[in-house]
């Protein structure tokens, strides 16, 4: 087996994505600690690609130039707009560009990617194994608490402060800003290479997401996307996907799952959970905020570092309002109508992409395309795809959705297909 060779781009990269998904938790580090770790890391990288990406500009999508410009001013505009409203430090305008500084990583993303179909998949399989490490490790972690309350990496038990509880009796570990693009990754590569170890990959994901993560909004949209990207797969790879899926589901309920589904349906009904009361609330309160002219530019962006940008966060100063609850209307509240064109872009251009794939051999790249855009769509309910918790996976969509885009405007299809 041939022995890949590593650049010092790609090293620092998959360093990042170490970062992003907390693999340092295993050491007494707080959450936060590491998002500086990894704005400074990102911004060091961006500098040092920035002579490599003048060079080699042509091996770019013009969309993808436009898309980052237009994010660019976005942010700047709106930092700008907060930093006169709420009186920002320098200090704060870093923690509160955190996220954004993030995205911009989809170039270099692209850059790795080298407009080849080989180079994709290994950035995208190197990138899937570290997240499955870090699932990993906080599955050994929420195991120990949860049947023996013993903390093992307690700053993976604590990641957000405290105890993560669906219920009295369940905690929840939070699974990292990549676990759906991890599991559409994982899918995508299981559909393309036929290999088992990718199967297992997808399955160990879905198996976190249900048990450990807990996510009613991230649950559903992720079966529905998988779903989706089998159905668009070759017609072989189905028919023994739907025979194993029937086997898993037969597994499921024989080893209890009547009863998980009966507590998940009770949480969301409310009988045992209140979080969509709660969550309500705060959608009440933050569209009360946009009122008087507001929904124009929004409120700038905010940071809970800045005394003035708190009150706003906080409301009556005894309960915070968690805009991260909210999806896209976290990035509406601080952007105002510049959020639209930000979060429809990609959306579009998805759309667009999965019509021009309209070759038969091309099936298994629309349905990675078609499950991307359907979890981002499912998924804008209560997860903001540009908020601190999941903006580093946009930066791989990003990516990816640039990289069919280079390679269909150039009229390359058979080596989109085929690679």
């Amino acid at each position: 087996m041939r022995r890949e060779k590593y650049g010092v781009i790609e090293l620092i990269y998959y360093f990042l994505v170490m970062l992003s998904v907390g693999l340092f938790l295993i050491f007494p580090i707080k959450l936060d600690t590491l998002r500086n770790l990894l704005t400074v890391g990102v911004i060091f990288l961006l500098v040092l690609f920035f002579p490599i990406l003048i060079a080699n500009v042509k091996r770019f999508s013009k969309s993808a130039f436009m898309y980052a410009l237009f994010v660019l001013i976005s942010v700047l505009y709106e930092l700008y707009r907060a930093s006169n409203i709420y009186n920002y430090s320098l200090l704060d305008i870093f923690f509160a560009s955190r996220q954004y500084i993030w995205i911009f990583l989809f170039l270099v993303i692209l850059y790795l990617f080298n407009n080849t179909d080989n180079n994709m998949y290994k950035i995208l399989r190197n990138t899937l194994n570290i997240l499955l490490c870090s699932l990993g490790l906080r599955t050994i972690s929420w195991g120990l608490y949860t049947f023996f309350k013993i903390e093992m990496f307690s700053s993976i038990l604590r990641e957000y402060g405290d105890l993560w509880y669906r219920n009295e009796h369940s905690i929840r570990i939070d699974g990292t800003p990549l676990i759906i693009i991890g599991i559409l990754i994982a899918t995508f590569l299981y559909i393309k290479k036929r290999e088992t170890r990718y199967l297992y990959s997808l399955l160990v994901i879905l198996a976190y997401i249900f048990f450990v993560n807990q996510t009613r909004v991230l649950a559903f949209s992720i079966v529905i996307s998988i779903v989706l990207m089998f159905i668009y797969s070759k017609e072989s790879t189905f028919k023994f996907s739907k025979i194993l899926l029937l086997g898993l589901a037969l597994s499921f309920f024989a080893l209890g799952g009547i009863n998980y589904l009966t507590n998940l349906i009770d949480s969301s009904l409310m009988l045992q959970d209140r979080g969509l009361g709660y969550r309500y609330w705060e959608l009440d309160y933050y569209i009360n905020l946009l009122k008087n002219g507001n929904w124009v530019n929004g409120v700038g962006v905010l940071t809970s570092t800045n005394l003035n940008s708190s009150f706003v966060l906080y409301g009556n100063w005894i309960t915070k309002m968690y805009l991260d609850d909210l999806g896209f209307l976290e990035l509406f509240v601080q952007f105002g109508l510049l959020s639209i064109p930000m979060y429809l872009y990609p959306l579009l251009k998805l759309v667009f992409l999965i019509k021009k794939m309209s070759i038969k051999c091309c099936d298994v790249e629309k349905g990675l395309l078609v499950g991307i855009l359907s979890s981002l769509v499912l998924t804008s309910i209560s997860m903001n795809v540009f908020g601190i918790q999941r903006s580093f996976s946009l930066a791989i969509i990003l990516a990816i959705i640039f990289y069919y885009d280079y390679k269909l405007k150039h009229n390359i299809e058979n080596q989109v297909c085929d690679g």
